[in-house]
């Protein structure tokens, strides 16, 4: 796989973390995570698609209209670490991070690792 297509599937997965319907996020993940992805971040640990979309859905419960964006994408050996800025519903920063993403034979996600400091709630 080349970076192209790891970057692709990334942008993919980032953006089901925002807001988008529950279908929309459903196709988002099926197309860049394996049916076993293993999500970490400081809070959390999920393992599977199903475990991963109820975080997904906490978090914009939580976070209400968050969305990604990335700052950063180096890749070599089907793994990704990825510089990203965390935006509010109105458009402002309110979380810098960064994520380490391992890719499957297929492409899309294996594992999927968040670091970052925990927002407040005034997001």
């Amino acid at each position: 796989m080349n970076s192209e297509i790891h970057l692709k599937t990334w942008n993919a997965y980032q953006r089901a973390w925002g807001p988008v319907h529950e279908t929309e996020r459903e196709e988002l993940l099926r197309s860049s995570v394996s049916d076993n992805i293993l999500y970490t971040d400081p809070s959390s640990q999920t393992h599977g698609l199903q475990e991963l979309m109820v975080r997904i859905a906490q978090s914009q419960q939580k976070f209400t209209g968050a969305y990604f964006r990335n700052d950063s994408f180096l890749e070599h050996h089907d793994q990704g670490l990825f510089i990203w800025t965390m935006y509010d519903k109105d458009g402002r920063a309110f979380v810098k991070g960064s994520s380490f993403g391992r890719f499957g034979t297929d492409g899309r996600l294996v594992q999927a690792t968040g670091f970052f400091e925990a927002p407040s709630n005034k997001a």
